[in-house]
C-alpha cells in the first residue's frame, strides 16, 4: 500500500493559504427547464444562498431564447422532468467546459445518461436532504474550492469538512509510522492538526480573527496529551510501539478534527472571554506600572 507522503507535506502547507481559499470566486449556474419539479426549485433556492461576497449565483430558463453559457462558471445544475430540449441545452453546456448536473425526481426522465463522468452528473432525487447530500459530494469532486463552496453554501460543509479531517488522519497516521527519532514527529503532526483547524474554519465560514488562536491552544494541548500518552504506552510494549504511536495520532487527529467540525457547526461567542483577558492585562498593566514618585 502506498504511503500518501504527500498529504503530510500539504496538510502542513495547509494553513498558509486558508483566507485566499475563502475568498477564491464561486459561480453556480442554474437552468430552469419548463417542468422544472417546484420541490427541488424550491430547495434549491433555500440552499444556494451565498454567505460570502465572493459567491454568486445565476439562474435562467432552460428554454430562453438566447442561451448562453458564462466563461467563470464553476458548476452548472439543470432541473428538468426531462423534456426535448434537455439533451441540446446540457451538451452546450458541457461543450462550454463547464461539469454540469441534472437535478431530477427519477432518472427515467433522463435517459441519455447512463453513468457518471468528469463533466456531466445525475442526480435523481425526491427527498431534500439526499439532494443536497448528493449534490455536495459531487461539485466537491469536480471543483478545487472546496473550502470557498462550503463557505457560501451550508449545505456543503459537512461534507467538505469530512474530506478535511481525513486527509489530515492519513498525513499523521504517515508520520507516526515513518518517524522513529522519538519528537521529530511532534512538530510535524502539530503543524497537519493546526492546519486541518484553520481550513475547518474557513470551510465553516469562521473568518481569520485573533479567536483562532483559542482554538489553536487547544490543538496544542489535545497534541502534548495525544503525544504524551502515546510515548508513555509505546515505551511499554517495545516494538508494537510504532505501530501504536501511529494509530494513535491518527485516531487522535480524526477525533481533533470531527470536535472541531462539531464545535464550529455552532456560533461561539468568545465576547466574555475576550473581555476577561482584556480585564486581565489591564489590571495587570496598572499592577506593574511604577509607582507615581512623591514630589517634594
Amino acid at each position: 500500500m502506498r504511503i500518501p507522503v504527500d498529504s503530510v507535506v500539504d496538510a502542513v502547507k495547509m494553513g498558509a493559504s486558508v483566507q485566499g481559499d475563502v475568498d477564491a470566486p464561486v459561480r453556480v449556474a442554474v437552468y430552469l427547464d419548463a417542468g422544472a419539479p417546484s420541490h427541488i426549485v424550491s430547495c434549491l433556492r433555500d440552499a444556494l444562498v451565498p454567505q460570502t461576497t465572493s459567491g454568486l449565483v445565476r439562474v435562467a430558463r432552460l428554454d430562453a431564447p438566447v442561451f448562453s453559457v458564462k466563461a467563470d462558471t464553476d458548476v452548472a445544475l439543470v432541473v428538468s422532468s426531462g423534456s426535448p430540449l434537455l439533451q441540446d441545452r446540457v451538451q452546450q453546456i458541457v461543450i462550454a467546459g463547464v461539469p454540469t448536473v441534472i437535478l431530477c425526481e427519477s432518472s427515467v426522465e433522463v435517459p441519455f445518461i447512463q453513468q457518471d463522468t468528469a463533466m456531466l452528473g445525475l442526480i435523481a432525487a425526491s427527498d431534500a436532504t439526499r439532494l443536497l447530500s448528493s449534490l455536495a459530494r459531487w461539485i466537491l469532486d469536480r471543483t478545487d474550492k472546496d473550502t470557498a463552496f462550503a463557505a457560501n453554501f451550508a449545505f456543503m460543509r459537512i461534507a467538505a469538512a469530512m474530506r478535511v479531517v481525513r486527509s489530515a488522519t492519513m498525513a499523521n497516521l504517515a508520520t507516526g509510522a515513518l518517524f522513529f527519532m522519538p519528537g521529530a514527529d511532534f512538530p510535524v503532526m502539530t503543524m497537519t492538526q493546526l492546519g486541518m483547524m484553520l481550513k475547518l474554519a474557513g470551510v465553516f465560514g469562521k473568518p481569520m480573527r485573533v479567536e483562532r488562536a483559542y482554538e489553536a491552544a487547544m490543538v496544542l494541548a489535545g497534541a502534548l496529551a495525544l503525544r504524551a500518552g502515546a510515548r508513555a504506552v509505546a515505551r511499554r510494549i517495545g516494538r508494537p510501539g510504532v505501530v501504536f504511536k501511529a494509530l494513535v495520532a491518527g485516531a487522535g487527529t480524526f477525533g481533533m478534527g470531527c470536535c472541531l467540525s462539531a464545535y464550529y457547526e455552532r456560533d461561539i461567542d468568545y465576547g466574555p472571554l475576550n473581555d476577561f483577558f482584556r480585564g486581565a492585562y489591564s489590571r495587570a498593566k496598572t499592577l506593574l506600572a511604577p509607582a507615581p514618585q512623591a514630589v517634594v
